[in-house]
């Protein structure tokens, strides 16, 4: 929430727009406890109910006219139950233009960035004209991307993608793809980005080899994520031994790269196609090597007139890619959706296409925000509130470990530091590494307990 913001200000939006009370939720964040765009839509999960459809943007969008229609329509189009509408969006000052040439944005290139993960740019590199209806592509744009909400439940965001920005996407759309969902841009506009200045980090020349934008303001959590989306991919290219060390599996590169892999879970590849069909489909190769070698990108060739790819439907989008192979060895849980109560929030599926239309949401549709009105209270603690509670929590720090050292031992080194979660097990801490991976993972789920 922005720092201004007022309870007052909230207020007032619920006088002037009472529905707001029960149709808008939200969950409010100090900006401290920031990590990203990736990590903020993983808070999906809480705030999903039993919408049928979902879209997600940028701040800042400006909307077409009677766009809920026209994008519903659009979806519809697509013929798939499975369909992902997506495409970056116009800029608010090229609105009349491009509504006037029937021009809708559609990227077609894809570069290897650092250390071999797949990039795309962050403008367009080219544009659809007088599209009659939806065109299927290999790109994803979070930006703008529209779909049933089972998209959001089979294919939920990384939590433990943190401090991400451009090498989280085409990993994004390796998970949707080879979990059965097609992306396809859209033949008109739906949205449209406000002339807005982004912040200076954005612009500034950052982290890797290929000068990937410098949007972290924590580095150690940002490598980690890094190392996360290479491992979803098979690249080990710029793993150091220390790294790889973390992953388990075994000796073997190979070994500790399936158990990293399989250990992903949900947030990992899919079953539906293989990861052989999704290079073919879009025309990259992954490096082979830890030199880079065989890796390239496709120019932005290839994207006119894609051929959809085939898979069998019987098979769950839920489906992850080494389910029943016995290599995970800590898997991450899948997440929770406490306010959605239809299949796809516990592992269903639907038909491709969806036959029924609309009928399968008949008498489930629920007020989810009668039955679970969400406990706003937290999101109305004053900042002075908050400061005051960090104080007591320092000092009550400083008392149970800066003063008890007189009569106490710290315990380091080769036998690692005891877990305090009560489970009993060891966790090794390297201070003079970045966590890696899997450490990323116990991290999180320790400041969970």
């Amino acid at each position: 929430a922005h720092k201004g913001e007022k309870k007052a200000d909230r207020d007032a939006v619920r006088k002037a727009c009472p529905r707001a009370e029960k149709q808008i939720r939200t969950l409010r964040f100090h900006h401290l406890a920031s990590k990203g765009p990736v990590y903020a839509r993983s808070f999906a999960r809480k705030l999903l109910g039993n919408e049928e459809f979902c879209m997600e943007i940028d701040a800042a969008m400006d909307f077409v006219e009677g766009w809920d229609v026209k994008v519903v329509g659009q979806w519809q189009m697509t013929g798939n139950e499975y369909g992902v509408l997506s495409a970056l969006p116009f800029s608010l000052k090229d609105r009349e233009r491009v509504e006037s040439g029937q021009e809708v944005a559609r990227q077609c290139a894809i570069r290897i960035g650092s250390e071999g993960v797949p990039l795309y740019d962050l403008h367009a590199d080219g544009k659809a004209i007088g599209l009659t209806q939806p065109l299927l592509a290999y790109t994803h744009s979070s930006s703008f991307a529209f779909a049933k909400c089972h998209y959001e439940t089979n294919v939920p965001h990384d939590p433990f993608a943190a401090q991400l920005l451009e090498t989280e996407k085409f990993p994004r759309f390796a998970r949707l793809w080879t979990r059965g969902y097609d992306v396809y841009t859209p033949s008109i506009n739906i949205v449209y980005k406000a002339n807005t200045n982004l912040h200076p980090l954005h612009h500034v020349k950052g982290h890797g080899e290929r000068e990937e934008r410098k949007w972290p303001p924590n580095d150690n959590e940002r490598r980690d994520a890094h190392i996360r989306m290479k491992v979803l991919l098979g690249v080990h290219r710029g793993i150091t031994n220390n790294e790889l060390a973390s992953f388990g599996g075994g000796n073997s590169i190979g070994g500790k790269m399936s158990t990293a892999r399989a250990n992903l879970g949900i947030y990992g590849l899919g079953k539906r196609r293989s990861m052989e069909q999704l290079l073919e489909f879009t025309g990259i190769a992954l490096p082979t090597g830890n030199d880079g070698t065989g890796q390239h990108g496709n120019d932005g060739k290839g994207c006119t007139n894609l051929k959809w790819v085939p898979y069998d439907a019987s098979i769950s989008p839920r489906a992850n890619l080494f389910d029943g192979t016995g290599k995970a060895d800590d898997l991450d849980l899948d997440p929770e959706f406490p306010l959605r109560s239809l299949p796809d929030a516990t592992g269903g599926q639907y038909d491709h296409p969806f036959a029924m239309g609309n009928a399968a949401w008949d008498g489930l549709r629920k007020d989810s925000s009668a039955q679970n009105e969400m406990d706003e209270a937290s999101s109305d603690v004053p900042y002075s509130m908050v400061f005051l509670l960090w104080l007591i929590g320092l000092y009550v720090w400083y008392a149970m470990f800066v003063g008890s050292n007189s009569s106490g031992k710290v315990v380091s080194g080769s036998e690692g530091v005891r877990s305090r979660s009560g489970a009993g097990k060891v966790k090794r801490k390297n201070l003079a590494m970045p966590l890696a991976e899997r450490s990323l993972k116990h991290d999180l789920l320790n400041k969970g307990h």
